[in-house]
């Protein structure tokens, strides 16, 4: 049994996902609730939840003040946000679990069986660190969670070389490492620095900030001496953008 608490300052919120989590009465159990950060830093010791169901914005405070406060952190954490796009990108980059409000309950559900596979607590205090500073640091300096069959592994995004597409799935290149992670080519598209990294082709995303030499054939060589094809579709905007980098 899931022992979970929730912190929100809106109790139509709270309401909702004690809705939801009545549903699973064999999976999840609400053992306290809660509107402030204040109350909330009381609680954690007093019910030691195994959940955390933690909005962004708290009567004046952030559930990131909470997280900051805390010594360590031996629960998991789903954050709930209405519109923070900035903090859902964070989230995405460090793998914590979020729910768009209002919640939808394929979406709750979907987190719910992501949730009972686990993750151990010094995953969690990575997955922690790598979320606080990425809401801090600038977009050249971020860093990434990335799932492995062990765990995860945090690595600073422009140490990427680049991602080249397997199907559904993905090959991230590091110097000489390369990880094989269970999202497609389009999820990093999306998510790496669009200023730092460009889809050069279908199958390779590229960081320009390693491009050792490019041929006018159409070809990039990259710091470990991979040749990576430029498309023909994709040709113009890549030369821009490279234009556009040499002139600042």
């Amino acid at each position: 049994m899931i022992k979970a608490l929730i912190v929100d300052d809106e109790q139509h919120c709270i309401d909702r996902l004690n809705y939801l989590t009545s549903k699973h009465p064999e999976v999840l159990e609400v053992v306290a609730t809660c509107n402030t950060v204040e109350n909330a830093l009381i609680l954690i010791d007093k019910v030691n939840p195994d959940l955390v169901f933690l909005d962004i914005q708290i009567n004046g405070k952030t559930g990131f003040d909470f997280l900051e406060a805390l010594n360590s952190v031996n629960f998991n954490i789903i954050f709930t946000t209405a519109y923070e796009q900035f903090a859902i990108k964070a989230f995405k980059y460090s793998a914590f679990d979020y729910l768009l409000k209002p919640i939808d309950e394929d979406d709750f559900t979907h987190v719910l069986n992501r949730l009972k596979k686990g993750l151990s607590n010094r995953t969690l205090e990575s997955q922690m660190q790598t979320l606080l500073y990425n809401l801090k640091a600038n977009d050249t300096s971020k860093k990434i969670t990335i799932p492995t069959s062990e765990g995860f592994l945090v690595i600073e995004t422009n140490n990427i070389l680049y991602c080249e597409a397997d199907t559904s799935y993905t090959f991230i290149y590091i110097k000489d490492q390369k990880i094989h992670v269970s999202k497609p080519l389009k999820y990093y598209e999306e998510l790496l620095p669009h200023g730092s990294f460009f889809r050069v082709h279908n199958s390779f995303l590229i960081n320009i900030n390693h491009i050792k030499s490019y041929n006018k054939s159409g070809f990039v060589t990259m710091d470990n001496d991979s040749i990576i094809n430029v498309s023909t579709r994709k040709k113009e905007a890549f030369l821009r953008l490279i234009k556009k980098r040499m002139s600042h």
